[in-house]
């Protein structure tokens, strides 16, 4: 569930459907805020320098679709 679906299920009085909306899109955020902590591990167990993101998501998104995050930001601090 989304936080649309949570809000219409809090509108519409159902006390189930909240409470469900709710804890998954906590643990969502949880394991979205797991997994970038994971990344900044790794790369500090590895001796690499990663720049933080406004939101995190470089890190992610080069892990899941292969690309390589660390060619931007190499650009980016060549500037």
């Amino acid at each position: 569930m989304n936080t649309v679906e949570l809000v219409n299920a809090a509108l519409a009085g159902d006390r189930d459907a909240v409470l469900a909306a709710f804890n998954t899109a906590i643990a969502d955020k949880v394991s979205d805020a797991l997994e970038i902590k994971k990344v900044e591990i790794a790369s500090n167990l590895l001796g690499t320098e990663t720049e933080e993101t406004t939101d995190g998501s470089t890190e992610i998104q080069a892990e899941v679709d292969g690309s390589d995050a660390s060619a931007e930001t190499t650009a980016d601090a060549a500037e």
